[in-house]
């Protein structure tokens, strides 16, 4: 669609990469006006994960940052993508996704000394992770190898 938009005879790999920052974001919000102070905030909160995603060896790679508002709430967003076709995690990989989805609200109380509503989300996220790791793969070893 990227490629038809600038009339283009072909597709690049810049149009797969517009397509997947639709897909994974969702449409560029460019009615939604944000505050300089709410900027900085996401910007902060999105640096939080690129940040904590850099430092942690099992997290995937960062491929975007953005501030940029789009999809029904997002006000920034963090790209990663793994570097290969994945269909098993192990739990230092579940735990460096939550470390990440982390990392913005982290960034938040360090920066801000405060939090605010912007890693909601996340939150929500990271329950479902660690939900998931106790109570279907058995990832808890005081509970042992029950579901």
């Amino acid at each position: 669609m990227a490629a038809t938009r600038r009339d283009a005879a072909a597709v690049e790999l810049a149009d797969f990469h517009v397509a997947l920052e639709r897909i994974v974001a969702g449409l560029e919000k460019k009615n939604r006006l944000l505050s300089p102070r709410e900027r900085r905030v996401v910007a902060y909160h999105e640096m939080g994960h690129a940040l904590v995603a850099t430092a942690l060896p099992d997290a995937d790679p960062v491929r975007k940052v953005s501030i940029i508002p789009r999809g029904i709430a997002a006000l920034g967003y963090t790209i990663q993508r793994p570097t290969e076709d994945r269909y098993l995690l192990s739990q230092p990989e579940l735990e460096a996704k939550m470390a990440v989805l982390l990392g913005g609200r982290a960034a938040e109380q360090l920066v801000f000394a405060q939090l605010s509503t912007g890693a909601g989300d996340d939150l929500g996220k990271v329950t479902e992770i660690a939900r998931s790791m106790v109570t279907h793969y058995a990832m808890d070893p005081r509970l042992g190898h029950v579901t």
